[in-house]
């Protein structure tokens, strides 16, 4: 092991470990505590760099399998166990990944056993399970090459050819699909990023990212373990990354000259911006330094290209997948070191499994034999002095202990830098608007459209106080968002000085509060002593027995949804599926040029 590997192993155990302790906040604490993402803007960096990105650059698996065993490029075989290594870990990436996006990842599973056809969720899903089902056998041989179970290699070696076309076919539509998930959001992207081609996009930047990435593999392990370069093989596949950054560069150009929208590149915004360092770094540079064949031969230059162009297509979906949102949402996004950290750590994670496995099974056969012939020399090398340490032939139990020193400090950097915040944000709602027939609610305002003169024709008017159960004084039908002024948090509805003052100021005070006991909310008489629910009130409104009203969503869902499955035995013909979701929840989310909502300030406390 050279001391470029040991310091690079140091690196990603400390990343690792600082990612470990931000991941216990996050699943302790929940998303709001470790990310900058919101309701307006539910994408960032983790689906974008860790999920898109993580699908994009495990590519270079099925492109370079597809070269060596079915064009049948010999110069390409070298790169397959890497390529395939690469990939497998890519997507096991994707699957952490999702996990911390997840709002409840141990419902991870329930895609394999509730199906919607209908949703490209669906499809992405089931393609990153069954393509990483085929990524394992696929790599399987590699792992039992060297060991006792000579049946199950020679099995898997006649099921190589067949497992590499499945491969292929499942992650060409994988990769395309990512683009089907943004197809159908057209008011949430900029349209520097949006294009009816987005699937047939992102197949083709996947196909450059993945050469580009199997570039930077081959070099870095190179470098790191001072390995003859394979320098044809690399120039080989920066020529074939440039007939496809070239052609890349012409879909894209060309799809947005076709749309009329190639001159909101140059317009100086901060979407033209990030649209044109993407462009620089993702095909521009990596471009010209790909298409001089004297410079396909020059280890740095390669490394270089490649990196750009890697960095550049992860920014790309990140753009496509979160930042390119925000012009078009009316909301701000940036992501939180925390993120950056998780995504870093997660990226760190595979990179060692990558080399452990380098080290230790078959992925260059040539280079394991040298590692293995070195180990066998350091059992019976003779100890030695220097000013630092004793040298005892084997460096595992030494290295190994600096790895886990820095893994646990580093983990417990990170949690004590990550912030404990609430469970819940502050989210203040709307109030409804709209006519008398149709009022617009729900959370961002429009989500849902309630039917307000359909349901009072159908209840009648002796019913109001089901919804406007406790009317302010002088109000005949207060709306919900005077009380539940906040999402998820409780309000405080207790007006003390409005009572003080309607009990005749400082005297009143024994009226409510209980003499020679402190003055506290908790030693009070009753509201309901005093005040009675309207007439016809909702059978689930609260009967004026707390100071506090909870959060709108809680006393929505409850009300609807226990109205919803009374009423859907009553009709006729019945209709079971009255209290689902999608009978309230069918609109979709209004344009913020459509809907501007003006939010009103709430008055929180904080939930015991």
């Amino acid at each position: 092991m050279t001391a470029r590997v040991r310091v690079t192993k140091a690196i990603l155990w400390t990343l690792a470990g600082l990612a470990a302790g931000v991941t216990v906040v996050r699943f302790a604490r929940g998303l709001g505590a470790t990310t900058a993402l919101s309701d307006a803007t539910p994408w960032g960096l983790w689906i974008g760099f860790d999920v898109m990105g993580g699908v994009a650059l495990a590519a270079g698996g099925f492109v370079v399998a597809g070269l060596a065993h079915i064009f049948h490029r010999e110069r390409y075989h070298h790169a397959v166990r890497p390529a395939v290594l690469t990939a497998l870990l890519g997507y096991g990436a994707v699957v952490v990944g999702l996990l911390y996006d997840l709002g409840l990842p141990w419902h991870i599973w329930h895609l394999t056993i509730f199906w919607n056809p209908r949703s490209p969720l669906f499809e992405v899903g089931w393609c990153v399970m069954l393509y990483l089902t085929v990524l394992v056998l696929e790599f399987a041989p590699v792992v039992l090459e060297r060991t006792r179970f000579q049946g199950a290699y020679r099995l898997l070696l006649r099921l190589q050819l067949p497992l590499i076309i499945v491969g292929i076919a499942l992650s060409t539509l994988h990769q395309s699909s990512l683009g089907t998930l943004i197809l159908i959001m057209p008011f949430r992207v900029h349209e520097l990023w949006y294009t009816a081609l987005l699937p047939e996009l992102f197949f083709v930047t996947a196909i450059c990212l993945g050469l580009a990435m199997v570039i930077v593999e081959s070099t870095v392990v190179s470098w790191l373990y001072r390995r003859t370069p394979h320098t044809d093989m690399v120039a080989g596949l920066a020529r074939l990354a440039a007939w496809a950054l070239a052609f890349q560069l012409a879909f894209r150009l060309g799809d947005l000259a076709w749309n009329g929208r190639l001159p909101l590149a140059f317009e100086g915004s901060r979407e033209s911006g990030l649209f044109l360092v993407e462009l620089a770094l993702s095909t521009l540079i990596p471009l010209v330094l790909f298409a001089v064949p004297r410079l396909r031969v020059r280890q740095g230059v390669m490394l270089t290209a490649a990196g750009s162009s890697v960095i550049g297509f992860l920014f790309h979906r990140v753009n496509a997948s979160g930042l390119a949102h925000v012009s078009v949402t009316g909301s701000s996004y940036f992501p939180s070191w925390t993120e950056f950290v998780v995504s870093v750590g997660v990226v760190s994670a595979a990179a060692l499994v990558f080399l452990w496995l380098e080290e230790h099974v078959p992925v260059d056969p040539a280079s394991l034999d040298a590692e293995q012939r070195t180990r066998r020399l350091q059992l019976f090398e003779l100890p030695r002095l220097n000013p630092l340490r004793v040298w005892l032939g084997d460096e595992g139990f030494g290295v190994r202990r600096v790895y886990s020193f820095a893994f646990v400090l580093a983990m417990a950097l990170g949690l004590t830098l990550t912030p404990w915040q609430p469970l819940v944000q502050a989210s203040p709602v709307e109030r409804a608007r709209g006519g008398a027939n149709e009022l617009l609610v729900g959370y961002p305002l429009g989500t849902v459209r309630f039917p307000h003169t359909a349901h009072v024709e159908r209840i009648g008017h002796d019913a109001c106080g089901t919804c406007h159960h406790a009317n302010r004084p002088g109000d005949a039908g207060t709306p919900c968002s005077e009380c539940h002024a906040d999402l998820y948090l409780p309000t405080r509805v207790f007006e003390h000085a409005r009572h003080v003052a309607a009990l005749q100021g400082n005297a009143s005070c024994a009226q409510c509060h209980e003499q020679g006991r402190p003055l506290s909310a908790d030693v009070t008489r009753a509201c309901s002593s005093c005040h009675r629910p309207g007439k016809a009130a909702s059978p689930w409104a609260p009967r004026y027995a707390a100071t506090t009203a909870p959060g709108l969503r809680r006393v929505s869902h409850t009300l609807c949804i226990g109205c919803h499955e009374r009423e859907a035995t009553r009709l006729d013909p019945p209709r079971p599926d009255l209290a689902k979701c999608a009978t309230c929840h069918r609109s979709a989310v209004p344009h913020r040029d459509v809907v501007r909502p003006v939010r009103t300030e709430a008055r929180h406390v904080t939930p015991r």
